[in-house]
């Protein structure tokens, strides 16, 4: 096990190394800068005085470097767009929006979507099994601004009872929080559903019946274990990308979260931001990945990892 954490380690290192050079290439080959006259009307020796202060007269590779540098020794740079503060600052503040609606959206619902998923193969070819399969086909793929747009025409302007947009008092998240557990629920839901169905068609279910256990303990105790493998992969990558910020969730209701901040920073040319943003999520999914891992081997010993028992 600690053999395949380092080499996992190692490619993680690997991975994060690939990203950052394919993203700062891509960021400088796109035409045009942070301090463009179209987007920031500045005389030449203004531009030009910005552009060494920043270390953007520099090559390409001497920045990237210098950069890299930064990063190992935990200093992200300064955002453009907001030089009174630090990236790490700016996303610190920027991240509790994102962590609350999005962990809330997740939190909320998993456990709905296991239930459903449940309750679709427990009533096999049923009209649960049904309702149960078309709540979650719809909810994978309705895109969620649609979902979004219904939710804000529905309570907001329809019924009235609840705020369309914003940020601050409680009231005010929960369409967010509803927009992003659509994308869980139905997830969890078909994958329960088809881990359950696979698990109930296993000869030791047969076994257990034979010996006098309950339906309930059957279920509980050990379908519903054996059925936990699969859905403990998708759970921490799906947290890690939904609390780092949904682009469409935080747009539509107006969030200032960092979905918000990401786009912005695209538009604005805001390197370290970009960077930033795009390496931690990178390192943040590396490692949900890894930790599911891990958990696949506690949850069943007789997995193997890397070709190893």
């Amino acid at each position: 096990m600690i053999a395949y954490i380092l080499r996992r380690l190692v490619s993680i290192s690997v991975t994060f190394f690939i990203v950052s050079v394919l993203v700062f290439l891509m960021m400088h080959a796109i035409p045009g800068g942070p301090f463009d006259a179209q987007d920031m009307p500045l005389s030449e020796a203004v531009r030009d005085k910005l552009m060494a202060r920043l270390g953007l007269d520099k090559p390409l590779h001497v920045q990237y470097l210098s950069y890299m540098a930064g990063v190992l020794q935990g200093d992200w740079g300064v955002p453009y767009q907001s030089p009174g503060e630090t990236v790490i600052e700016l996303l610190a503040r920027a991240w509790p929006p994102s962590l609350i609606l999005g962990g809330l959206g997740v939190l909320i619902g998993v456990p709905l979507g296991i239930l459903l998923g449940m309750a679709a193969a427990l009533k096999r070819n049923t009209w649960i099994d049904y309702l149960a399969s078309a709540i979650a086909t719809l909810g994978l793929t309705v895109p969620v601004f649609v979902i979004s747009m219904l939710l804000i025409l529905v309570f907001a302007v329809w019924l009235n009872w609840l705020p369309a947009s914003g940020w601050g008092e409680p009231k005010r998240w929960i369409l967010p929080i509803i927009a992003y557990a659509a994308i869980p629920l139905a997830t969890y839901a078909r994958y329960t559903r088809s881990a359950m169905l696979d698990s109930l068609n296993k000869p030791f279910v047969t076994v257990l019946r034979a010996k006098g256990l309950s339906e309930r303990r059957i279920i509980f105790q050990h379908v519903l274990r054996n059925s936990a493998i699969p859905m403990v992969t998708v759970f921490l990558p799906m947290f890690i990308g939904t609390a780092t910020g949904s682009i469409f969730v935080e747009a539509m209701f107006r969030v200032p979260g960092l979905g918000s901040y990401f786009v912005s920073s695209i538009t604005t040319r805001d390197y370290p931001l970009e960077m930033a943003l795009i390496l931690m999520i990178t390192l943040m999914f590396s490692g949900a990945y890894l930790i599911s891992d891990i958990l696949y081997a506690w949850l069943n010993p007789r997995i193997r990892i890397g070709g190893r028992e």
